[in-house]
């Protein structure tokens, strides 16, 4: 009886949070004569401003998550394999500036991308959310699990550290780059504070902003317009699925 209300809960939770998504999907080919894949026509052949507006914001999506991903390779493996003068500090401090919303960083970001004169541009949201520090702080833990004496062999071996880095420790921590990828993918993907601070021009907005200001729009044309907007989330999780699920696994180990 136990196992029945647990997995009878468990399907309402699904239920419930499928929804919203199911309700989006049905609608985007209803019409007042009824079924209709015009809406889908209009968005994927007649209109190419939706799918050009797309392709930007992927494009805006994949770069911040290549930098940021780069970065947190980097900066973890310093943090999880050398010994430094105030690391543990830095660490700590690291852990503090995680728990900052991203509106607290608005303001300064907006001051400085004005000096670099970088606002009204995509580099205005490429640099300030390429240098976030919940990927460093997941690439340490992953990154402290490689034992030293696979390192000290790969150095006997004659490998530099980029060499190690690249082609010994990332290899062994799939799960968590791929945690890292996935995570800061989502976070641009889905970013609307920044693109109202930092882009004047309107026609600049990517996808997320976009639908968010024409909610009353033309509905049928949001729909089609949202169900586009999940398709790369859902494909980067369908392939990556099991990387990820591997990563939390690591991390209840951990735990």
């Amino acid at each position: 009886m136990k196992r029945f209300f647990s997995g009878l809960f468990a399907a309402l939770v699904v239920v419930l949070s499928a929804a919203p998504f199911l309700y989006v999907f049905v609608r985007s080919f209803l019409s007042p004569g009824g079924v209709t894949f015009q809406y889908y026509y209009d968005v994927f052949l007649a209109s190419p401003k939706y799918l050009f507006r797309f392709w930007k914001s992927i494009g805006m999506a994949v770069c911040i998550a290549a930098g940021q991903l780069l970065i947190s390779v980097f900066a973890g493996f310093g943090f999880a394999k050398y010994k430094f003068p105030g690391r543990n500090f830095l660490f700590f401090l690291l852990m503090i500036l995680m728990t900052l919303p991203v509106q607290v960083t608005l303001v300064p970001d907006f001051i400085m991308l004005g000096y670099m004169n970088l606002l009204n541009t995509y580099a205005a949201l490429i640099l300030p959310s390429i240098i976030v520090p919940l990927g460093t702080f997941i690439l340490t833990q992953s990154f402290k699990s490689v034992p030293d004496t696979v390192l000290d062999a790969a150095m006997l071996d004659g490998c530099g550290v980029l060499r190690m880095l690249f082609y010994v420790v990332s290899p062994m921590n799939k799960s968590g780059l791929v945690c890292v990828l996935l995570l800061s993918f989502l976070d641009a993907w889905n970013m609307v504070e920044q693109p109202l601070v930092y882009l004047q021009d309107v026609g600049s907005y990517p996808l997320s902003v976009f639908l968010a200001s024409r909610y009353m729009e033309n509905l049928p044309f949001q729909f089609v317009c949202s169900v586009l907007s999940l398709l790369p989330l859902a494909l980067c999780f369908l392939y990556f699925g099991e990387d990820l699920l591997q990563s939390a696994g690591r991390k209840g180990d951990a735990s």
